[in-house]
């Protein structure tokens, strides 16, 4: 195309994924515009021709008998230039846009079009990994998947995909290390950008965790078996009010002297010295309702449970009751700004909750409630959005150093306790340094539309040969003077021969 200007021709070089790039001005000279167009890099961020058509209108009107090129596969297709096929008349300019397709009839491609780690919905310390792959190919694909953790491989599993199918599943039990996660497809296809993925799984810190108990084997059980907690069993004669090492601390049957600002679970204390005011015994309550919204009682199911023993509560203003026995509550908690408070109104030794699945889930679910945090801090863009975090003025960072995918490192100033980049065009892992401690992050295309690497249907109805396209820049391809020289040769080689053959007669 660059080849084939002509004289009089101008060309503008402009590129685009979400925002257009222009790396060339209108210039004739073809040595520039070739150095323009080898400049640009691929990225693996999603396309948008919109804002491209925009400017290339805009720039346009500035020059005689403008045209606008478009080299694309077209798997979407701009309203604009639906709006040229439907009306001819609706063009946003004189400008004449002419379509030149590239891969057009190239539909061979598998994508993995989601990849999010999430917390899991029956392990409250536990990380899901949910995996969407589709089948973007006009053919049956086999292939297998593999997951690797920090560049370990972690598991494999083998897909078989219709022509349009998409596939979702989901990856546990993870390390509590965490670490870099990848997703590879082990397909060739026309698009190896989408066969890779990436998830950041956060490492899992170990929570302390006091149990002051008689004896509860129950309990103690339920808490032992989840490694994402440091347990401390003690007698209610060893307990130490002092002791500030503790996250959690949970009273089985006792009254502890003070509670100070913490998070605290006391499971039928007895009725002398407890923090609230008990009333009457009950006897055999029975469950009538509970708050199954509440993250304490998250997948809890609380039909038929049998309880012996349990007593009445007179609740604060400031409490909240999540499990009833008609008016009486058997589960309450309470929420202040240093303190969090859930108080149990059974005996659950008397009880066969300990028996049921939903007495380690209500344990866990306290433990999370405890924590603050429904869902964990995520850490993964898609490729060309900005990376965005907030920085703790009070810790004096003034810069944080990021490295990318491919190695480049960027030194990215902190301004008003704010960090932010948006140099994420590649997909990947993007290393931060932020003072002494480190983050990852993950980036990736996944996006459905991109992966749908054919030709959005109608479009053939706007495409252009490329020789049709090109056709009339052959005449007057060089300047007159190399016209005007040939002329002059072609003339002077008539005029000798005329002159020799005179000679010769």
């Amino acid at each position: 195309m660059v080849d084939n200007l002509r004289f009089i021709d101008e060309m503008m070089v402009v590129s685009c994924h979400t925002q257009p790039t222009i790396h060339s001005p209108f210039t004739n000279h073809q040595k520039s515009l070739r150095g323009a167009i080898e400049s640009i890099v691929p990225t693996d961020v999603k396309t948008d021709l919109q804002p491209a058509l925009a400017v290339a209108h805009s720039v346009a009107q500035t020059k005689p008998n403008p045209e606008i090129i478009v080299l694309s596969d077209f798997h979407q297709i701009p309203d604009t230039l639906l709006a040229q096929r439907d009306n001819p008349d609706a063009q946003l300019s004189d400008a004449k846009v002419r379509l030149l397709s590239v891969n057009l009839g190239e539909e061979e491609n598998v994508g993995i079009t989601q990849f999010r780690v999430r917390k899991s919905l029956v392990n409250a310390f536990d990380y899901q990994t949910l995996l969407t792959v589709l089948n973007a190919s006009v053919e049956e694909k086999s292939f297998n998947v593999e997951l690797y953790l920090n560049d370990a491989l972690l598991d494999v599993r083998p897909y078989t995909l219709a022509p349009g199918e998409s596939k979702s599943e989901l990856f546990t039990n993870f390390t509590m290390e965490g670490g870099k996660l990848k997703a590879v497809l082990d397909v060739e296809d026309a698009l190896s950008t989408d066969n890779v993925a990436y998830a950041a799984l956060p490492k899992r810190e170990q929570i302390a965790v006091l149990l002051v108990t008689p004896d509860n084997p129950f309990l103690e059980n339920a808490l032992a078996v989840d490694e994402k907690l440091d347990l401390t069993v003690v007698a209610p004669d060893q307990y130490d009010p002092g002791a500030v090492e503790y996250e959690v601390i949970i009273f089985d049957r006792y009254n502890p002297p003070t509670l100070g600002d913490g998070n605290y679970m006391l499971i039928y204390p007895p009725k002398a010295g407890a923090i609230w005011q008990i009333g009457e015994s009950l006897e055999t309550p029975i469950i009538t309702e509970w708050e199954r919204d509440h993250l304490i009682l998250r997948h809890v199911h609380l039909d038929n449970v049998q309880i012996t023993e349990a007593y009445q509560v007179q609740v604060p203003a400031t409490a909240n009751v999540l499990v009833r026995s008609f008016e009486d509550p058997l589960l309450i908690v309470e929420e202040s700004q240093n303190r969090r408070i859930v108080f149990v109104a059974t005996d659950t030794l008397k009880s066969d909750l300990p028996l049921r699945i939903a007495f380690p889930l209500i344990v866990a679910n306290t433990i999370q409630w405890f924590q603050g945090k429904s869902d964990i801090e995520e850490y993964h863009l898609q490729t060309g959005e900005v990376l965005k975090k907030q920085i703790d003025e009070a810790s004096a960072i003034e810069s944080v150093t990021i490295t990318g995918p491919t190695g480049g490192s960027w030194e990215i100033p902190v301004e008003k306790g704010e960090l932010l980049f948006d140099e994420t065009s590649v997909a990947g892992f993007y290393e931060l340094k932020i003072g002494e401690g480190e983050e990852v992050w993950a980036v990736n295309l996944t996006d459905m539309a991109e992966s749908q690497i054919h030709a959005a249907e109608g479009v053939e109805d706007l495409l252009e040969e490329e020789e049709v396209v090109l056709g009339g820049a052959a005449l007057l391809h060089y300047p007159p003077w190399i016209y005007l020289v040939l002329i002059a040769v072609l003339l002077s080689a008539v005029e000798w021969f005329l002159y020799q053959r005179r000679r010769i007669d």
